[in-house]
């Protein structure tokens, strides 16, 4: 068994943006301390960091880290990429030139021990840009939990409570992604010469130990850092979703063409980090032209376009189940900015734990050209909303999504649109038992029903049938399933299984679009070598493949295209009469 610890000090080249300064840059030595503990951990005695770093003069106090503070100094030594250990035998190496770290080492009987606390410390230089610098970006990955001090004041916590001392452990589970914090600079916080940046990780109750890259990064003024994204598009209105990573005045500047002219501002006119804005008067199908400002910051140009018209012909595309496949999603993205549609839903599972704030950085950052051009509409999967349903990050918070019922509590995530007089139902499979989400249902079923909606597409995460893994929700096959076809739902489409699969059941089609990049579930029955499947669930065809669907609504028939994320043909394009 071994540990693996990796201190890798990664960023951006420096002055790769104007008004940026790289602090901490590759290559750069950490001093670090452990503490081991063993398996399962017991409380010991809190050893905090308190050493001065010779090599830059940056500590001669010592550091408070979780709010206990010591004068006793602790063994340490210095890391740098490719070197040997410095100051007595270093139980850790890093492998220079590696894409990922991999620097492992065993550490007394790792049958019983753990690595349970790592600590770090990395002095940086503050110039004359000090007067000038607004934000610092601390980007960081870790495992699983983290707290970061510059100058003895804590600026960045994760999943530590303010009492975890000794060899106490994360309280969830952190993914692999990199997050970045975004750090206000008060008065006093830097100090022109030499500064120190302090941290903490801690791994939780699964890890033999923790985990920790880091990078810091100054900015002179107000950035955008998230967006834009296109939402609630209609017939001659919009709205534009971005973050900033201070409180700023956001503004959009918009028009026919891309002279622009035409300005609007946030919800409410005031300083804010998240940002709405409502594009109005807008000319039907027709694109819009438009870009952000943020004090100094000014966005690319963009472009979208209104919402078809009534009886106009529709198109969109589903997709779902991204996670962790980064790789597969950005093909999608490419794929799906080619097709051009009117606007894009997704089955779900954007992210591998919604709770983790590193993996939504990490999959704007994939589908940004997408959701900047594309009108883009997601349901709620199981992982969006924590890994473990912790709800520690809501898809209403992410997102702008069309309004719900009023009185839908405030962990749902179910609504209704609709595009050129074709209704989309999207119901939240995380919330399947909910009397409130069925009533609704029902009632917004039979809505559509009478104003003469000329299709009517339903869209879960944990849809009613599937051949994949969870073979289905059996509690949305008996409860769900039946209203949507007793009110004519054309198509329902889901994720939450990683394959394609399509067919139809009691006078529904389904069909279940999980291959967005999280890994493939091969198909568990009903194949040669699988056993029967117990269930009828009407199936057509049946692949693993990671793919995405266009979807043309005409007059009177829909016509579903699947195709593998290079564009190809899944299948043969299949056409569904109204």
């Amino acid at each position: 068994m071994r540990y693996v610890v990796c201190l890798l000090v990664l960023l951006a080249p420096s002055l790769a943006r104007a008004g940026t300064v790289d602090y901490v840059k590759p290559g750069s030595e950490l001093r670090y301390t452990t503490e081991i503990a063993p398996l399962p951990a017991t409380l010991l005695a809190a050893q905090v960091l308190g050493v001065a770093d010779k090599a830059t003069g940056a500590v001669t106090s010592p550091v408070s880290l979780l709010g206990v503070s010591s004068t006793s100094a602790a063994k340490h030594w210095r890391l740098g990429l490719g070197s040997t250990a410095r100051r007595g035998k270093a139980p850790f190496a890093a492998d220079r030139g590696k894409t990922r770290c991999k620097c492992a080492t065993s550490l007394g009987d790792t049958r019983k021990q753990r690595i349970a606390v790592l600590r770090a410390t990395r002095g940086f230089s503050v110039g004359s840009e000090l007067g000038k610098v607004k934000v610092l970006a601390l980007k960081l990955r870790f495992r699983d939990g983290v707290v970061a001090f510059i100058n003895g004041r804590e600026v960045a916590r994760r999943n530590l409570t303010n009492g975890t001392s000794g060899v106490g452990l994360a309280r969830r589970s952190h993914g692999p992604e990199w997050e970045t914090f975004y750090i206000p600079v008060a008065k006093g916080l830097l100090r022109r010469g030499r500064n120190v940046l302090a941290v903490e990780v801690r791994p939780g109750k699964y890890q033999l130990s923790p985990r920790l890259d880091v990078a810091l990064q100054a900015t002179t003024g107000p950035r955008i850092v998230r967006g834009p994204m296109v939402q609630k598009v209609g017939e001659t209105s919009a709205v534009i979703v971005f973050d900033t990573n201070v409180p700023t005045q956001g503004v959009v500047q918009y028009g026919p063409t891309a002279r622009l002219g035409l300005v609007a501002k946030s919800a409410g006119g005031g300083l804010a980090l998240h940002h709405t804005v409502t594009l109005t008067g807008l000319a039907k199908q027709k694109p819009v032209h438009y870009r952000l400002v943020a004090g100094g910051d000014v966005s690319s140009s963009y472009r979208f376009h209104t919402a078809p018209s009534a009886a106009d012909p529709i198109r969109f595309v589903v997709y779902g189940d991204v996670r962790g496949g980064h790789k597969v999603h950005r093909k999608i993205v490419r794929a799906v900015l080619k097709e051009a549609p009117d606007f894009v839903v997704v089955t779900g599972d954007l992210v591998l734990r919604g709770s983790d704030e590193g993996d939504w950085q990490k999959f704007f950052s994939v589908a940004g050209k997408l959701l900047a051009n594309i009108p883009y509409y997601p349901i709620a999967g199981n992982h969006d909303t924590g890994r473990t349903g912790d709800e520690q990050r809501r898809m209403n918070e992410v997102f702008a999504l069309w309004p719900g019922p009023k009185d839908r509590p405030a962990w749902g995530h179910w609504y209704s649109f609709d595009v050129a007089n074709v209704h989309f139902v999207m119901l939240d499979s995380n919330s399947y038992r909910s009397a409130k989400q069925l009533r609704w249902l029902e009632k917004d079923l039979k809505a559509a029903k009478a104003r003469g909606a000329r299709a009517v597409f339903a869209a879960a995460h944990d849809g009613p049938y599937s051949r994949g893994l969870h073979r289905g929700n059996r509690y949305a096959a008996k409860q769900y399933a039946p209203l949507l076809a007793r009110y004519g739902v054309k198509i329902l489409f889901s994720g939450h299984d990683h394959m394609y699969q399509r067919g139809k059941v009691k006078g529904l089609h389904y069909i279940v679009s999980g291959g967005g990049g999280a890994p493939l579930y091969s198909v568990s029955c009903g194949i040669r070598g699988k056993r029967r499947c117990r269930r009828n669930d009407g199936k057509r065809k049946v692949k693993k493949a990671f793919h995405y669907i266009t979807i043309q609504v005409f007059a009177k028939h829909v016509r579903v295209c699947p195709k593998r994320p290079d564009g190809s043909r899944l299948e043969k394009c299949l056409t569904y009469r109204l």
